[in-house]
This record gives C-alpha cells, sequence and structure tokens, in this order.
C-alpha cells in the first residue's frame, strides 16, 4: 500500500456532504460551545465537591449545556439517521445517565444523587456533540482550537501565578477570573501542602493539573508533527516546554509514573518517521525544560514567599527564551528533516511491526533514564522537590498505601449495594461508614471505583462495556484509515486515553471540565468512523423524530432544573450572609428567601440553616411550634438524607432540648455504627450511659475504643491515620468514675496512675487524683507523695477527697 508524500495532501474531511452542511444552526452551537469551553476551566475547571462553595457553577454549567443540548436537537431533527449504526452510538451514551437515574431509588443522598443524573447528562449530551460536530472539517476544527486556546491559556494562567504575577492577573482579568482569595486573586493556582509549592492552576488540585497537562502535551506534540504549515507547528512547539515545566512543578508521583505508558500508547498508533520525529521533538523539549527547571522552581518558591519583580521577570525570560528556541528548532526539523525521513521511510513503515521498533527502543530509553536521573549523582540536577517525589515513588508509600485503602473500603460498601450501587455521591455520603481508619477523603480517588460505588456492578458493566466499545470501534477505523483521515481526530483519542488512565488513580472525573473533556473527545474520536447503513435498523424510520425529541424535552427539563437551583442557591445564600454578618436579627426577614430556598429543592444543607434558627428561636421563647416545625423538617430530610452528619448532629440536639435522653443514647449508638470513627459519638455514648446508670454499656463502649485504637497501631508505619483518635482525659475520668461506682478499687486506681500528671491546676487531672488516692485508700494503702501535692492546691482539698470518700461504697 502506497502513502502520499509529504507535503499537500488532498484534505478529504473537508468534503462536506449533505448530512454535515454548516448551517445556521451549527454556527450557533459553535459559538455557545466554544464560549462553554472557555468558561468552565475558570471555576475550579467546575469541580464537584458535593458542598455548597462548589455548587453554583455546577449549576451554571448545567443552564449552558441544556441550552447546547437544545440546540443539538433541533439539528438531529434533520441529521439523525436510525439507518446508520454510528448514529446509535447517540443514544447508547445515555445510558450512562440512565444507570444514576436508577441509583436514585437507593441512593445514600438523594440530593447528591439527583445532581449525579443532570452530570452525567451533560456528558452524554457533550458526547453528541463530539460525535456529529466535528464531522466536518471546519466544525472539527473551531472545536479543536476551542480546546487549544483553553488550554493553553490554563498553562499560561498557572505559570503567572508560579512567577507571582498573580496580582497583575487579578487586575487584568479580575473581571473574568472568579474564586477570588482575601487579597483578591485567583485561589489556589499555586498552592502549599507537606511536598512544598505546588502548581495547580484553575484546578486547586496539582495531581488533577498533573492529568490535564500529560493529555495536553502529547495531544500538541501530536499537532507538531502532524502540521503542515510553519506557523502552527511553531505554536505548538512553543507551547511543549511551558507544558512540561507546569508538569513537574505539580510534583504529581502518579502523573510522571503514568507519563511514559501515554506516550507509549501514542507512538504506537504513529508512523515509523512520525515515532522518530514525536520523539525527538519531546526529548528535546524535555532537555531544555530539564536545563532551566531548577531555576524556575527556585524562582517560583522565591517569589511567591516574597515577590521580587526582577526575579519574575528573569523567570519568565528563561521560560519564554527556552520556549523559542525550541520552536524554532522543531519548526526547522519539521519543514526539512520531516519530509526527507517520510521519503526515507516510506517503505519499511509498510512492514509488519515496523511500527514496534520505535516504541521498543523508547522503552529501553526510558529504563536508562529512570536509572540516570534516580540512581545517579545526575539525580542532583533535578529540583530538591521534584527529586524527593521521584525517588519516593515506590508501592511502600504513603498516598500508595491510603489508596489502596480508599479502594478496599470502596469494595466493602460495593459488597452492601452490589447491583445498581448507593447512588450519585455515595462515596462522600457513605465512606466513613466503611472506612478502616480515620482519615479524611470526600473522594475514593478513582474514577472507577468511584462509579462502582455509585452505580453498582450493573452500572460499572455498562460504563466499561461503552468505554471497550468507543476505543475498539476507533482503534479498528483507525488501522484500515489512511494517514491524513487518522489525523483529524487522533488528537481527541489522546487527550481521551490519557485522562481515562490517569483517572484510574485519581479522581479527576470530579471536575466536571475535566469530564466534559474526555467525553467531548470520546465522541469526536468516532465522528470520523465511516457510515454503517443497517437494513433492519433503517426500517425503523419513526425513530427518525423520537430521539431528537428526546433530546429537545430533556434539555428544557435540565434548563428549569439548573434555573431552579440557581434561584435556590441564591435566596440560601442571602439567608446565610444575613446570618453569618449579623445584618438582621429578625427571624422572619431571615426565614423568608430561606424558605424559598427550599421550596425550590430539597438540599441538606438548607435543612440545616433553618433547622438551627428554629432551634434557636425554640431555646429562647420554648414556642412549642417552632421545635414541631425543626422535628418535622428533620424527619423528612433525614429520609433521604441518612448519612448526613449535620442533620444527625442536629437531630440529637432536638432530643437535648427537650431532655429526652434515652432517645438520645439510641440515636448515638445507631450512628456509632455508621461513624465507627467519630469520638465525639463515643463520649456522647459513655456519658450518656453513665448518666442512665448503664455502666456496662459505657464500658462497652470504651473497649470498642481500644479496639479501633488496634487497628490504628496496625497501620504500616508509611501511611497516617488520618484525623485524630485518641481518648481525652474526660473520658479516662467518665471510666475512672464508673470502676469507682462499683466499688472496683484495685481497677480504678490500675487504671487512673498511669494518666495522672504533676498538673494539679487541669480540673480533669485533679479530679482524676482524688479518685486515685481515695480508691488506694479503700484498699487500705496510700500514694503520699500524690496525696500531698493533691493537698496542697487548696485549703479545702482534704475535706473534698474526705467527702467523696464517705460517700464511696
Amino acid at each position: 500500500m502506497s502513502y502520499p508524500s509529504y507535503g499537500k495532501i488532498k484534505n478529504t474531511t473537508s468534503k462536506i456532504s449533505k448530512h454535515d452542511q454548516t448551517s445556521l444552526i451549527q454556527w450557533i452551537l459553535m459559538g455557545v460551545l466554544a464560549l462553554f469551553l472557555l468558561w468552565s476551566p475558570l471555576w475550579a475547571a467546575l469541580f464537584n465537591g458535593q458542598q455548597i462553595t462548589f455548587e453554583r457553577p455546577l449549576y451554571e454549567a448545567m443552564r449552558w449545556v441544556a441550552v447546547i443540548m437544545l440546540i443539538t436537537g433541533v439539528y438531529l431533527f434533520k441529521n439523525w439517521r436510525p439507518g446508520d449504526i454510528k448514529d446509535w452510538y447517540a443514544i447508547l451514551v445515555f445510558a450512562l445517565p440512565l444507570t444514576y437515574l436508577i441509583s436514585l431509588i437507593p441512593a445514600a443522598s438523594h440530593y447528591q444523587a439527583l445532581n449525579m443524573v443532570y452530570v452525567y447528562l451533560i456528558y452524554a449530551i457533550i458526547f453528541v456533540v463530539g460525535l456529529y460536530f466535528t464531522r466536518n472539517a471546519r466544525d472539527n476544527s473551531i472545536i479543536r482550537n476551542t480546546l487549544l486556546v483553553s488550554t493553553y491559556f490554563t498553562v499560561f494562567f498557572g505559570l503567572f501565578h508560579w512567577f507571582g504575577n498573580s496580582k497583575f492577573i487579578a487586575d487584568v482579568l479580575g473581571w473574568l477570573i472568579p474564586l477570588k482569595s482575601a487579597a483578591g486573586t485567583y485561589l489556589d493556582a499555586v498552592m502549599t501542602d507537606s511536598n512544598g509549592l505546588r502548581l495547580t492552576s484553575f484546578f486547586q488540585y496539582a495531581n488533577t493539573y498533573a492529568a490535564f497537562l500529560i493529555a495536553i502535551l502529547f495531544a500538541s506534540a501530536f499537532l507538531l508533527v502532524k502540521s503542515r504549515k510553519w506557523y502552527v507547528s511553531a505554536i505548538h512547539a512553543f507551547m511543549l516546554v511551558p507544558i512540561i515545566l507546569s508538569f513537574f512543578l505539580t510534583l504529581s508521583r502518579a502523573a510522571y509514573v503514568i507519563l511514559p505508558v501515554v506516550f507509549l500508547i501514542v507512538i504506537l498508533c504513529l508512523k515509523p518517521y512520525r515515532q522518530i520525529m514525536y520523539t525527538v521533538h519531546m526529548a528535546i523539549a524535555f532537555i531544555a525544560s530539564m536545563a532551566i527547571l531548577n531555576k524556575v522552581t527556585t524562582i517560583g518558591i522565591s517569589v511567591n514567599e516574597q515577590f521580587n519583580g526582577s526575579e519574575s521577570l528573569k523567570g519568565w525570560m528563561l521560560t519564554l527564551g527556552v520556549s523559542l528556541a525550541v520552536a524554532i528548532l522543531a519548526t526547522l526539523s519539521q519543514q526539512f528533516v520531516t519530509p526527507w525521513l517520510q521519503q526515507k521511510l516510506n517503505q519499511f513503515g509498510q512492514r509488519k511491526a515496523s511500527s514496534l521498533i520505535m516504541p521498543a527502543a523508547a522503552v529501553i530509553l526510558g529504563v536508562v533514564m529512570v536509572f540516570v536521573f534516580i540512581g545517579t549523582s545526575a539525580k542532583n540536577l533535578l529540583p530538591e522537590n521534584v527529586k524527593i517525589r521521584l525517588e519516593n515513588i515506590n508501592f511502600n508509600q504513603h498516598s500508595v498505601l491510603e489508596r489502596g485503602t480508599f479502594y478496599k473500603d470502596a469494595m466493602k460498601l460495593v459488597a452492601d449495594y452490589p447491583v445498581f450501587g448507593a447512588g450519585g455521591g455515595a462515596w462522600y455520603s457513605m465512606y466513613e461508614k466503611y472506612q478502616h481508619n480515620p482519615y479524611i477523603s470526600r473522594q475514593a480517588h478513582s474514577f472507577f471505583f468511584q462509579n462502582i460505588v455509585e452505580v453498582g456492578i450493573v452500572g460499572f458493566s455498562v460504563l466499561v462495556g461503552l468505554l471497550i466499545l468507543f476505543f475498539y470501534t476507533y482503534l479498528k477505523n483507525f488501522v484500515r484509515s489512511e494517514e491524513n483521515d487518522r489525523d483529524s481526530h487522533f488528537y481527541y483519542f489522546i487527550i481521551a486515553i490519557a485522562l481515562l488512565i490517569h483517572s484510574a488513580l485519581d479522581f479527576d472525573l470530579s471536575y466536571v471540565y475535566v469530564g466534559v473533556l474526555l467525553f467531548l473527545c470520546l465522541g469526536a474520536m468516532l465522528a470520523n468512523i465511516k457510515s454503517q447503513e443497517s437494513v433492519k435498523l433503517k426500517k425503523l424510520t419513526g425513530l427518525k423524530w423520537a430521539y431528537p425529541s428526546f433530546i429537545s424535552v430533556l434539555a428544557l427539563v435540565m434548563f428549569i432544573f439548573a434555573q431552579m437551583s440557581l434561584s435556590a442557591n441564591a435566596s440560601f445564600m442571602t439567608s446565610l450572609t444575613m446570618v453569618q454578618q449579623q445584618t438582621s436579627n429578625d427571624y422572619n426577614q431571615i426565614v423568608t428567601p430561606l424558605n424559598k430556598a427550599l421550596g425550590l429543592r430539597e438540599n441538606p444543607d438548607y435543612t440545616q440553616l433553618k433547622v438551627q434558627l428554629l432551634q434557636s428561636v425554640y431555646s429562647q421563647n420554648q414556642n412549642q411550634p417552632f421545635y414541631d416545625e425543626a422535628q418535622s423538617l428533620l424527619d423528612k430530610t433525614l429520609k433521604k438524607e441518612p448519612y448526613n452528619f449535620g442533620l444527625i448532629s442536629l437531630q440529637m440536639k432536638q432530643y437535648d432540648l427537650i431532655g429526652d435522653k434515652k432517645k438520645q443514647l439510641t440515636l448515638v449508638e445507631e450512628q456509632l455504627k455508621n461513624f465507627p470513627w467519630n469520638m465525639t459519638l463515643y463520649e456522647n455514648a459513655i456519658q450518656l450511659n453513665i448518666n442512665s446508670e448503664n455502666y456496662d454499656a459505657a464500658l462497652a463502649t470504651y473497649q470498642k475504643i481500644l479496639d479501633q485504637k488496634q487497628v490504628l497501631a496496625s497501620l504500616p508505619k508509611e501511611q497516617s491515620q488520618g484525623r485524630a483518635f485518641d481518648i481525652t482525659p474526660k473520658t479516662n475520668l467518665d471510666i475512672a468514675k464508673i470502676y469507682f461506682t462499683q466499688a472496683n478499687y484495685e481497677k480504678a486506681s490500675a487504671f487512673i496512675k498511669p494518666l495522672l500528671t504533676a498538673d494539679y491546676n487541669d480540673a480533669v487531672n485533679k479530679d482524676m487524683a482524688r479518685y486515685y488516692v481515695i480508691s488506694l485508700q479503700k484498699q487500705g494503702t496510700t500514694d503520699q507523695a500524690v496525696y500531698d501535692a493533691l493537698v496542697a492546691t487548696g485549703v479545702n482539698e482534704k475535706d473534698i477527697i474526705d467527702a467523696i470518700a464517705a460517700d464511696a461504697k
């Protein structure tokens, strides 16, 4: 089979069939989609954190996509063909939101589960947009160039903050950039954690930003080797160094490991001459980046501690200067070396397995480079923080161990909800019930584990089945296509595969913007496959109007849902602002917008604020209707949000307000099954049991704490336990009093002795010392040093000791 020479090649994708003719509808959709893709990264990449803080941008996105969906529905009335097998992918993708709709039935959080139904509707319609609107060259170019502008802007946005220019960005683009800190700059574009300063750009999370950078790095490098226009090659080549620098500045170990995997997948799909050029461009860009990485890192750390204009300028000059040099070199090689190389390797490229030689060489080179930069003194060329992160890549470091724990705990949850899962947001709502140790992680740190938790084995099978179908169909078509046909949509394949691989190890798809990129690229991958007419499907002419009608109706439903959610959020924030800023003490004024919010959406956060207000008023005037309304609201909401600890705490307070200790104790003991690492619940259970003189139950609860501490003691030393789980002095005092009350003085003194300190100004310690010396007295012995120190604390102390002793058995 012969291939055209490297020069001007007839672009077959520019032929626009009647089915794909550019129309007014397409232009309108391209405009709305472009604006959406440019807008969505700005809001922390639309992170679905399942908290009130992250809600509003998510609902704004739903409104954007509802408009896109409606336009798509109108377009499909003319262009959806039930006889074409390819068009049925547009139906199959809606199986994903359907699985989330089904999981609403057993949902652990009805509110979060319903939100996830709409999130997956976003993904489904964006997939359809990619499937239909990248079929002709013009629309394909618009979408691809919009993604390029958006992604490249994200890279420079991050570097502006790395070089200390956050105030400049805020001054120039303040009207555009949301999520500002107290200083008026974008929040956490550069953040500090235990690993040091890490670059996050819009994402506010370094690991997902690293995944994003891997995707656009390899996609940009492909556009570089693909382009036949020197200025286009120059643009993509210029971006390689900023992307690579940003990648290393994220300090993401998982991304460092995944990078070569994605690289191998990409070059396996290229012809030998392109494999060589792709590898050469990447190698030059990496070498150039590594040459200045140390200096760029040092400058970034310095200017983020204390801004220095000259240092910032030096960082920019280094980055831009090296980027320009790489761009010039890459452009020249593309114009002069690539045509020659293509001609020389034309015959070789037609041999079987010819495309495997370069990847094999790359693997060998990669192994050598790893040895050089980790096992030799060459590692000293790297910045200290990057060097430490690379040296710590192993299966016995804390992030790997913690992820392993997350995944095991996720499967415990799946065991209880195997078929349809526990609904969207299930991990966020229920992870504390299943966690092996008291870590804090509202995300499962794996898209696939989080998905199986939410939609069960059925939903997970649908997801995996669709992904296998999409990639199999694309690669089958890819292998059979000419090179220029492959080129038109390979960019999307690179982004999709990179995001999917990394999302297996992190919660990248909890960022709705990342999900939009993934599903847009999945749809676009399939846009260029050959149409397959089916005689049987062609007979289903009645469906020609059904599917577009379905899309259009869904668009209206989503728009109404988004609008109601936005209105509810605005009303809630009005009430919350009045409470926080104390601008009003009028209950009716505060609660009026809150009631409106609750009328529009049954958000558990709205319920919490309303109940807190009702409880506050009741505690002041003991007016029973306020208590009853609070209880009614809690009963209604807890049925749909049974794992919401904020609501559970308010229910405990309800019982406390009326002095119903029995119901309070029952609730606490029930919730210990759902929150086995919540020390407050243990303390409450012990105290309530003591008040009820149920000492055996109190001691049994104390033993549960000791058992849990044994679990923590068994953790590998490299794995952190998470939040604190320690017995408080007050709880120890309660247990000591139980032994004392039961006249088990030997056990009481033995229990108290190791807990005592010399600080008798501490009320709890002083009380412990009293019971200690009295317990000894009851046994006919004493600890004179403790007794003397205790008596010396006050003139009445001896009388207090004697009084307690007299009351004892």
